[in-house]
């Protein structure tokens, strides 16, 4: 009886063993998938005090603090050497996120400041790095600004930010909250900017369904992002679900499906929606809008291997809107002439535009902005 009773022990270590190494490669794996963006992985809060204190009670970032810092004028905007005096008035003001700001280059390479150059006018620049095409509309109904043309950016993956209100759920650094747009009877309905305590904040990760039930990226929801969490081996099989994953299995770019009509985030219907949102507003303020639709490289190697973008949806869609907009991917692809589209970015495999690339992104909105005589309209109205 010992002896069998000692051989039950010896395997139930042996057994123990085994688990316990198959769980330490699991954890291995779970880092690994969570640096490669396919897994969730929650990170201690520090600052929450200090974030909730300085950040924009409406947009979440930046905060008001930065106006007149470093790279920010007075008013908020980039600088702009060409015109660098906020005060003289602008002819046109752009929002969007960090391609509208010129990330990676100088404010003297942003494709703003070249586009000032061209117009011979002031070209105020409110890109905010991070931002979704919800926060870049919030941001300028905000701000009010005094142009005559105010031009939208949407880059692609802004899509994915227009359904996301944690972007830490999307692999990027925490204490990233922000409002977001849902649709109730068709229409648009604005969940503001999540205000939680630091031990609420804490709990998210554990109870996402309670906290923040409309990002669609909530570990466990059904974008199939999962959080690491023991057991590991289980959290490494949840997150062969991810969607990112998914897409590269489809060598797709990863936004390509939220643009399609029948994706169950709604993306593209509350993209349009935001997009008719803008437009109506600048018209009511006497200011002639324009979306300027921003491709990624993933963007330009598709256009060439199908014949149009990732999102021709949006494209078909703003088209039946009459959203007047403009897509940069088959201008750009024609300035390329067939050289490989990474040309024009700091990196193949994604990054922003070198200066090559924001000066032809300016071009295609001057000739947006001559064809359509957007200049030649009223002053805005006084509010």
């Amino acid at each position: 009886m010992s002896q069998r009773r000692n051989q039950i022990w010896k395997y139930a270590v042996l057994l123990l063993f085994v688990v316990l190494f198959i769980e330490g490669l699991a954890f291995v794996a779970c880092k690994v998938l969570a640096r490669a963006g396919f897994l969730y992985w929650s990170t201690p809060v520090t600052g929450y005090a200090r974030y909730m204190a300085e950040r924009d009670a409406e947009l979440g970032w930046p905060a008001q603090h930065t106006r007149g810092h470093g790279e920010i004028d007075a008013s908020g905007s980039r600088l702009v050497p060409a015109f660098p005096d906020p005060s003289v008035g602008n002819c046109v003001a752009l929002f969007g996120d960090s391609f509208t700001y010129g990330e990676e280059v100088s404010p003297a390479d942003a494709y703003g400041n070249v586009l000032a150059q061209a117009l011979g006018c002031r070209v105020a620049n409110f890109g905010v790095g991070g931002y979704g095409t919800d926060q870049a509309v919030l941001r300028y109904e905000q701000l009010r600004p005094d142009a005559r043309v105010v031009v939208l950016g949407h880059f692609s993956e802004d899509i994915i930010r227009n359904v996301n209100q944690d972007r830490a759920f999307l692999g990027n650094p925490p204490l990233g909250l922000k409002p977001r747009f849902v649709l109730r009877e068709g229409r648009l309905d604005l969940l503001p900017l999540p205000t939680f305590t630091e031990s609420e904040y804490a709990r998210i990760e554990r109870e996402p369904d309670e906290f923040l039930p409309h990002d669609f990226f909530r570990p466990g929801g059904p974008s199939g992002v999962a959080a690491a969490r023991f057991p590991f081996m289980l959290s490494a099989l949840r997150a062969l679900g991810h969607y990112r994953l998914k897409a590269a299995l489809r060598r797709e770019p990863s936004y390509a499906q939220f643009y399609r009509p029948d994706h169950p985030s709604q993306s593209l219907t509350v993209t349009v929606e935001i997009m008719k949102r803008f437009v109506a507003t600048a018209r009511s303020r006497g200011q002639a809008p324009l979306v300027l639709l921003i491709p990624d490289v993933k963007d330009l190697d598709w256009l060439r291997a199908h014949g149009t973008p990732p999102y021709q949806q949006l494209v078909e869609q703003l088209t039946a809107a009459k959203v007047p907009f403009v897509s940069a991917a088959e201008p750009l692809d024609r300035y390329l002439d067939g050289a490989v589209p990474c040309t024009l970015y700091s990196r193949c495999g994604g990054g922003h535009f070198k200066p090559a690339g924001y000066r032809e992104l300016a071009m295609v909105v001057q000739r947006s902005i001559r064809d359509l005589h957007l200049l030649a309209v009223a002053p805005p109205k006084a509010e």
